[in-house]
């Protein structure tokens, strides 16, 4: 089954440039997004809510810290060799190590991100959780994962952002004392 799905997916590279480009950017670069989301958590909206949301971004960050360190750990258990390295016949388009492929890093750290806003703001988690998949269906078509690399990097991800969200009211105190000494545009007080 994971050879039939890499082999499906994998197989529309070299057909057709404009989607082997977009390929190439989603699987690199989509990645990225989470920067200016994150920053955008941080500082909007101006009202109320701002304080909840400066805790959710501290959560993701630390869920998508924690979920990579596993996923290192998890790798260390566990080799798999990428996709172009084991099938001949596939389709590199990007530039990558032999290293183990399991589980995605890429994908480990998206889905971290959306499980961790799933819980309190499930509109963004939702679209992240979407752009998690979207970033996941691009590693295994430019050929440096298998699908077993991305189902793994989504159930740990998700996994760990849920519970870490949870950890949500401890921050509330830390918050509080960082806004007693930092400029309320940094820092909010929380509620």
């Amino acid at each position: 089954m994971n050879d039939a799905i890499q082999d499906l997916v994998n197989g529309l590279a070299w057909h057709n440039d404009l989607l082997d480009a977009i390929g190439k950017l989603l699987a690199e670069d989509l990645i990225f997004l989470a920067i200016p989301v994150l920053l955008a958590l941080w500082f909007l909206p101006v009202g109320r809510e701002r304080a909840l949301n400066q805790r959710l971004a501290g959560l993701a960050c630390v869920s998508v810290l924690l979920a990579i360190g596993l996923a290192v750990l998890l790798r260390q258990l566990h080799y798999q060799d990428r996709p172009f390295v084991s099938d001949a016949s596939t389709r590199l388009l990007i530039s990558h190590g032999p290293d183990s492929g399991f589980p995605s890093d890429h994908a480990t750290a998206a889905f971290a991100l959306a499980g961790a806003l799933l819980v309190r703001r499930r509109l963004l988690g939702g679209v992240l959780f979407g752009v998690a998949l979207v970033l996941g269906v691009a590693r295994i078509f430019v050929g440096v994962h298998w699908p077993s690399d991305i189902l793994a990097g989504a159930v740990l991800g998700i996994s760990v952002g849920v519970a870490v969200s949870f950890g949500e009211p401890l921050l509330t105190p830390v918050q509080a004392f960082a806004s007693r000494y930092l400029p309320r545009a940094l820092v909010a007080q929380p509620e």
